[in-house]
């Protein structure tokens, strides 16, 4: 994956109102493939595993992770989590 497409990804998800944090995650190796505000690379594992029982059929769900709503997206091989105060 395109690092440079990557970041542009985290910004224009950082961009919108009440996002905090942004993580791309692989979701069969379960590696972080690009992180922003209060995410962190270290938070990549943990979600992916929380994502095969927090998400529904759509692949969306919602956990929570040091205090803060974690909005989760899974499809097409990738795990996106947003952080949403």
């Amino acid at each position: 994956m395109d690092p440079s497409a990557v970041g542009r990804f985290l910004e224009s998800v950082m961009d919108a109102p009440s996002v905090t944090g942004a993580i791309l995650i692989d979701s069969k190796s379960g590696l972080c493939l690009g992180a922003a505000g209060k995410a962190n690379e270290d938070d990549a594992a943990q979600l992916v595993v929380a994502s095969r029982s927090a998400c529904d059929q759509q692949g969306v769900g919602i956990v929570e992770l040091r205090g803060t709503r974690v909005v989760l997206k899974s499809g097409e091989g990738v795990l996106v989590g947003i952080w949403k105060d």
